[in-house]
């Protein structure tokens, strides 16, 4: 009971010490992209329309005109819901200041649409410290310090905007597909995330889901996104510059309205994507893929935490392999339920990577943590099965299925850099992970549905899967 007690608190409060940055101390001025692996750029040139507007609210409907009539579709439009309303609003300044190195082009948009509050931990006077919310035409230019990119629609004061609300997200992707249209759209949903664990909305600061603001204490939950891709049309590459979201739960969301998903298995440093590094090429070169585009976010991302050298992992996967990672997903589990290996089951449930729901103050060895990678889970069952009857075979046959299909199908392309917490190396991540049960066997699978809005089976990846039912096996067995 003290555990739940433990893991109750933390969710509902939990002060998220380690987004805490010092963002003076780090540039991506000094960082060289020669070496990522990306197609031959091409010059883009800097639209003379941007280059002659102002950053005022009411230029903002002349902008508009302008970019519509100087190039009605671009090759790309890059859309970055950025809720800052919490602790990350310095971060938010910064990417926004980075994006701005770079800036939009000719031939791509890049749309900010940020969020800022007054009053809650780590609030910054920066940049004026106007509250709202903004949505801006990302220009490029030189001062790190200070946004200078073109506002083309504000709301301002407290209270004025639930960036918590997924029909906001909505409300921006329409807007910005009929105002900067393009052949293709990506659309980048950054704050703090935590994968697939929605808790219960009526607790106030609930800092969980996606998106969550700390002023109306409202978040976007799992299935939400899912309905924010569906009702926009979908979009090409969906981008989670938040922690712990590259999830099989969260991708069974938005399988079938996106094509390239990007996310982080484990916890996203404060610093979130290197901007600069990644826009540098695509507005370079708007025509490379919707996969070399995530090749060139991993890579970029990789090269920055090198950098900095901070521990962090990124993946990009396929969207249309997602239906498969399910089926093999189920396939293996049914095989692990029916075949006599426990002792392999309870070594993959001690063993496996872990990812940092709860803080390092509260599980500071990941014991308690339910998030762990598919593939190594897999590899660890494979790896210790001990029988040779039927049964037992076809659980290693299922598991090295699993195994080969996500690094030679789903994933197109993974990052990383460094041990996590409890001394694995993030090189154990391979793109995308799931619920198993926390390593700690006091915790039951009720405790966990007790927190949480409603219970796990009733996820769309659990019910397409099954995998509930691997899990309750897992807490019941494999102990």
């Amino acid at each position: 009971m003290k555990l739940i007690k433990i893991i109750t608190a933390v969710l509902i409060g939990l002060s998220l010490n380690s987004y805490s940055q010092d963002f003076n101390g780090i540039s991506n001025k000094s960082i060289k992209n020669t070496d990522i692996p990306l197609p031959t750029p091409s010059k883009g040139k800097i639209d003379d329309a941007i280059s002659k507007v102002g950053g005022k609210v009411e230029d903002g409907a002349n902008v508009i005109r302008d970019l519509i009539t100087t190039n009605p579709v671009r090759e790309l439009t890059i859309m970055v819901f950025m809720n800052a309303k919490n602790n990350l609003e310095a971060a938010g300044l910064y990417n926004i200041n980075d994006m701005e190195r770079i800036g939009s082009s000719d031939k791509v948009n890049i749309i900010v649409e940020a969020g800022r509050m007054n009053g809650q931990e780590g609030d910054t006077h920066d940049d004026g410290d106007w509250i709202g919310v903004r949505r801006l035409y990302i220009k490029k230019d030189t001062d790190t310090k200070k946004i200078n990119s073109t506002v083309v629609y504000s709301k301002s004061g407290q209270n004025v905007y639930d960036m918590g609300d997924y029909k906001k997200v909505i409300e921006f992707v329409k807007w910005t597909k009929q105002k900067f249209p393009a052949k293709r759209y990506m659309l980048v949903l950054w704050d703090h995330g935590t994968g697939w664990l929605d808790p219960q909305k009526k607790q106030e600061q609930s800092n969980k889901g996606i998106s969550f603001d700390d002023e109306t204490g409202n978040y976007i939950a799992t299935e939400e996104i899912g309905k924010i891709v569906k009702e926009v049309g979908g979009v090409d590459i969906l981008a989670f510059d938040a922690c712990l979201m590259q999830m099989a739960e969260v991708l069974a969301e938005v399988k079938d309205y996106t094509k390239v998903v990007l996310g982080s298995e484990e916890v996203v440093p404060g610093y979130g994507y290197p901007y600069g590094l990644f826009l540098d090429a695509v507005v370079k070169n708007p025509n490379m893929s919707n996969e070399d585009i995530g090749r060139t976010v991993v890579a970029s991302f990789k090269k920055f935490y090198e950098y900095v050298k901070q521990p962090a992992m990124l993946s990009a996967v396929r969207s249309n392999k997602v239906n498969q990672l399910n089926r093999l997903m189920e396939d293996f589990a049914q095989a692990a339920m029916a075949a006599d290996e426990v002792e392999a089951l309870k070594k993959a449930r001690a063993e496996i990577i872990r990812f940092d729901i709860l803080g390092e103050d509260t599980d500071p060895n990941k014991k308690i943590s339910f998030f762990g990678d598919v593939y190594q889970f897999a590899d660890i069952v494979s790896k210790n099965i001990m029988k040779n009857d039927e049964k037992s075979l076809n659980l290693k046959t299922k598991a090295d299925m699993l195994k080969n299909f996500i690094i030679n199908e789903l994933v197109i392309a993974r990052g990383h850099y460094g041990n996590e917490r409890a001394g694995k190396s993030l090189d154990l991540a391979f793109g995308v992970s799931a619920y198993f049960p926390p390593a700690e066997t006091r915790i039951t699978m009720d405790r966990i549905d007790a927190i949480l809005k409603e219970p796990y089976a009733n996820f769309k990846f659990a019910k397409e899967t099954k995998w509930s039912d691997f899990v309750k096996f897992l807490y019941e067995k494999a102990k």
